[in-house]
């Protein structure tokens, strides 16, 4: 089945298309590698289904809402450079930690697929959302986008008990290569190491196609950095088989570390720490993971969006891309790190010649993305602002602006996408949780420029916020963007936990508590550093 660009959905129909093809492998695919049917996909519904019955929680139906979206969606982009932009102090490596958690449990597709580029767009119908949108994930963290068959082609390949991982490109002594002007080198910490690539298909004229990943996401194949964290799930998994583990028991382990990973490093990085702890130790509150089997409308098309103000415009990615400026280095800009794929890229087809595989130059050097403490190594503060023009130009599978202003305009995206699955506004779901919400001078307090005010209190948002755009205002204004705030947080760690619950290899099940076996840094937990350096992609170990 064809791929879809970032952002998009694919028809259910198309979806079990590719499952008749995926049959005839069955007799050699392992049961982790199983793809469910479509009766068996779960739906996306509302965590909060009583506030449907009352237009009042809701933005108003009206061509205007429409209008005044789009309007606040453009003041939204910050241009500064990445010298000024505001810092959370969270390590940059956890903005695209939150992309893979995301790929791993949600990915919906619809029959018929929705347009949010209409003039006319008017939200779905509760009838609709319910029997027509459904998640090819399996709504429980236990790195589906790892273990099993990809949403769109194929198998995901392996080797006995390993999974398989695709070589670099060496870059040839050659011109233009040996230039001067070109950085080239490999990092010294993959010398002698190819595997450092995602297993790919071979070249093809369809760009579809061409040198597509053979992954359990290939949305994890749109940006350098999210794609070389699912090379190191991919080694993980294979290291914990050269230390003797079949192939049950390492998946088992790795899923249970990252579990632990999103709980315990993740989570409380982005979110309100005693949040996170008062759901461990009593319960899921909101969503319940026993009977809530569904991927949550409010969590899915607004609050966990509020990783796409984390991304910056410029990377310090490794010693021939970052900030320093010295030995000729440049840094990754988005522009670069979309174009080193094959999903939103054209593996560095820069009018030097392409590459068959990642070029060896573009192997990530963790160290730069985990010190908050470099120029480029920390995301942005969780506010109103998005990383601008990188978030406003995104690319489609053939490396060209996606089509229109509102396809390759993300902050608008997340907007309309929200008006059309129905969340509800951001002081309803404040008021079911508890909170107070937030006040005119705290919405002007959060807006960073007179206009993004002004056109939020021109569509009457103020007062009736969308719930994307209120977890990203909340941040600002009640912690200085440096993680969420209490709606925020309470939305994101619920389902989160709650997924956690879910899985059957669950490390909150029962009464003994799990603890990471793995080696660590700091004996009894495991980060995601921890992770990295196990999986032999960060030095020291």
């Amino acid at each position: 089945m064809p791929r879809v660009s970032h952002g998009d959905t694919v028809s259910l129909n198309a979806l079990e298309a590719a499952g008749t093809v995926l049959a005839t492998h069955s007799p050699a695919m392992r049961t982790a590698f199983a793809r469910p049917l479509r009766e068996q996909l779960q739906s996306f519904n509302f965590l909060f289904p009583d506030l449907q019955t009352d237009d009042a929680n809701l933005l108003p139906v009206t061509p205007q809402t429409v209008e005044h979206l789009r309007a606040l969606g453009q003041t939204m982009g910050d241009p500064l450079p990445a010298t000024v932009e505001g810092d959370s102090g969270i390590p940059a490596v956890y903005t695209y930690f939150g992309q893979f958690v995301d790929h791993d449990i949600s990915f919906e597709a619809t029959d018929p697929p929705v347009d949010i580029t209409s003039v006319a767009l008017a939200p779905l119908s509760q009838e609709t959302i319910a029997t027509s949108i459904r998640n090819q994930r399996t709504s429980a963290l236990d790195l589906d986008s790892v273990y099993r068959t990809g949403p769109m082609d194929g198998v995901v390949p392996y080797d006995g008990e390993k999974l398989r991982v695709g070589a670099v490109s060496a870059m040839p002594n050659t011109p233009p290569f040996n230039s001067g002007n070109i950085p080239f080198k490999r990092p010294p910490r993959a010398v002698g190491d190819d595997f450092n690539d995602l297993p790919r298909k071979g070249p093809s004229s369809d760009a579809r196609t061409d040198r597509e990943a053979q992954i359990g996401d290939e949305r994890n194949d749109e940006n350098t950095i999210v794609a070389q964290l699912h090379v190191a799930f991919l080694r993980a998994h294979n290291a914990l088989i050269d230390n003797g583990n079949n192939f049950k028991k390492a998946q088992r382990l790795l899923r249970q570390h990252y579990q632990h990973i999103v709980i315990h490093d993740f989570l409380k990085r982005i979110a309100d720490p005693q949040v996170v702890d008062d759901i461990i130790s009593n319960g899921n509150q909101v969503y319940k993971h026993d009977r809530d089997a569904f991927m949550p409308i409010e969590f899915s098309f607004a609050a966990y969006r509020f990783g796409h103000t984390m991304a910056r415009n410029e990377y310090d990615f490794n010693l021939n891309f970052n900030m320093s400026g010295e030995n000729r280095a440049v840094p990754a800009s988005f522009a670069l790190l979309f174009t080193f794929t094959a999903l939103s890229g054209e593996l560095g087809n820069q009018g030097l010649g392409e590459s068959l595989t990642l070029p060896e130059n573009w192997i990530v050097e963790w160290e730069h993305l985990i010190d908050a403490a470099k120029p480029g190594g920390t995301a942005r503060r969780i506010d109103t602002r998005l990383a601008a023009p990188g978030l406003f130009e995104l690319r489609g599978f053939d490396g060209t602006m996606l089509h229109g202003e509102i396809m390759s305009h993300l902050a608008k995206r997340n907007l309309l996408r929200g008006y059309l699955f129905r969340v509800p506004i951001g002081q309803a779901v404040a008021r079911k949780l508890g909170q107070t919400p937030l006040t005119r001078a705290e919405f002007q307090q959060a807006a960073a420029t007179p206009d993004e005010f002004n056109a939020l209190d021109a569509g009457g948002f103020v007062e009736r916020t969308p719930l994307w755009y209120y977890v990203l205002a909340e941040a600002a204004a009640r912690t200085g963007g440096k993680r969420l705030g209490p709606v925020g947080s309470t939305i994101i760690a619920e389902v989160l936990i709650g997924l956690v619950r879910r899985s059957e290899d669950s490390i909150l099940k029962g009464q003994r508590r799990w603890k990471p076996s793995l080696p660590s840094a700091q004996p009894g937990t495991f980060m995601l550093p921890d992770l990295l350096r196990f999986a032999g992609v960060l030095s020291g170990g």
